[in-house]
């Protein structure tokens, strides 16, 4: 029986635009698109987002793959935080879910930092039975072992879980792994997403 919600942050709970995220740091189009190859386009990244990279770590080397201005790199990095502006339908439908007794869980690829900036500034966290954020697994999605972590982590089966995810191969890889998954191709109905499904658990409790 599907009983528990999980949800991605990056265009579910919250933007996420590198592209934006490039322009806040350079004017120039072909500048921007340098930088975001040094950074978000570099596997660097996605060791942040494991937490085996420090974010000090990660500029520097950004900044060595490039000759553009080196503080320009660093208000990438230093910027992030802030250009991961809040999807207010999506928050309130947290909360609705947490009212009507449905577990929900979070499940996302993000950085240290990142994590440490949303989990201070918003509440919709406290909507939520547990959250998994790749920087303190090792662990990131589409990998099969950090959906795996959630579940031994909060004791949940995959069956029993459906997942809200922007990325297609985020989604297929919960499939795999035995979750129902729920691709968001609009980042502003998330709300009404959450909302539906919601809806679908309690119904199939009756």
């Amino acid at each position: 029986m599907l009983s528990n919600l999980i949800l991605d942050i990056g265009n579910v709970i919250c933007e996420w635009n590198p592209e934006e995220l490039m322009a806040s740091a350079f004017d120039d189009p072909a500048a921007r698109r340098e930088a975001l190859s040094v950074t978000v386009g570099n596997p660097d990244w996605l060791s942040l987002d494991r937490g085996t990279l420090s974010v000090e770590e990660a500029i520097s080397r950004a900044q060595a793959r490039t000759a553009l201005d080196p503080d320009g790199i660093a208000r990438i990095y230093a910027n992030l935080c802030t250009s991961l502006l809040p999807l207010p339908a999506t928050m309130e439908a947290m909360h609705r879910a947490k009212a009507a007794g449905v577990p929900l869980f979070i499940l996302s690829n993000m950085q240290v930092h990142a994590w440490e900036y949303l989990a201070s500034h918003y509440d919709c966290w406290t909507a939520c039975e547990g959250v998994v954020v790749s920087c303190d697994t090792g662990h990131i999605k589409p990998e099969a072992a950090i959906f795996h972590y959630l579940c031994e982590r909060f004791s949940v089966t995959p069956e029993s879980c459906v997942f809200v995810d922007d990325m297609a191969e985020n989604i297929e890889a919960a499939r795999a792994y035995g979750m129902q998954g729920v691709q968001l191709t609009d980042r502003y109905e998330g709300g009404q997403v959450v909302d539906e499904l919601v809806a679908r658990i309690l119904a199939e409790r009756q």
